[in-house]
C-alpha cells in the first residue's frame, strides 16, 4: 500500500489567509511608510513640498539675495546684491592696479 503525503486542506487555507493577511497589510502600510519617508528627507533637505512653495522659497530668496541687509551692524557688516559687490570689486581692483602702475 503506498503511502499518501499530503497536506489537510484546513492548512493549505490557513497557509494562503496568512500570505493574504501579511499581503495587504505590506500595501496598506507601505503606501504610509513611504510618505513619512518622503516628509522626513523634505524637512531634513529644505524641499518644498508644492510647486507653489516652490515660488515662494525661490522669490523669498531672489529677495534676500537682491537686497541689502545688515550682517552685524556693529562691525559694519553689510549683504549687498552680487552684482553691486562686483562693481565694488571691479573699482577697488582698478584703483590697486593705477596704484601700483606709477
Amino acid at each position: 500500500m503506498a503511502r499518501r503525503d499530503t497536506l489537510p486542506l484546513s492548512t493549505v487555507l490557513a497557509a494562503l489567509a496568512a500570505l493574504v493577511a501579511a499581503t495587504l497589510l505590506v500595501v496598506h502600510l507601505a503606501p504610509a511608510w513611504f510618505a513619512g519617508e518622503q516628509a522626513r528627507l523634505r524637512a531634513e533637505r529644505g524641499w518644498a513640498a508644492t510647486p507653489a512653495e516652490t515660488a515662494q522659497t525661490k522669490a523669498s530668496q531672489a529677495a534676500r539675495l537682491g537686497g541689502y541687509a545688515w550682517i552685524d551692524r556693529r562691525k559694519g557688516v553689510v549683504a549687498l546684491p552680487i552684482e553691486r559687490a562686483m562693481e565694488l570689486e571691479q573699482a577697488e581692483l582698478a584703483r590697486a592696479q593705477q596704484g601700483g602702475a606709477r
